[in-house]
């Protein structure tokens, strides 16, 4: 009898075994902060990028201090929806590059 396994278990096993996983999870951080702005902060689309996350703090390049500070009025939400994503240690904190 052959015993089926989800492809997403596969992903998880191989990602954990090469030792990525942090990489990954990063990565989906980034990509997640990148939608959320395009989605719930039009105005900010394009003007903000996730670059990465180190030691639960996210940094973010910004075209100008006050796309940074626009962004920072917003960081308490930001932070809970990624919080409820991916946990309260994956990040806890925005950095902002200019």
């Amino acid at each position: 009898m052959v015993m089926a396994t989800k492809l997403g278990d596969l992903l998880n096993y191989s990602v954990n075994k090469a030792g990525i996983g942090q990489q990954v999870s990063a990565a989906q951080i980034c990509t997640a902060f990148d939608r959320l702005i395009i989605a719930a902060y039009p105005k900010i689309k394009g003007q903000a990028q996730a670059k990465f996350v180190k030691n639960g703090t996210l940094t973010v390049a910004v075209l100008s201090p006050i796309i940074g500070q626009e962004i920072k009025l917003h960081e308490r939400d930001i932070l809970e929806n990624l919080q409820k994503k991916f946990g309260k240690k994956a990040v806890s904190r925005l950095r902002f590059l200019v």
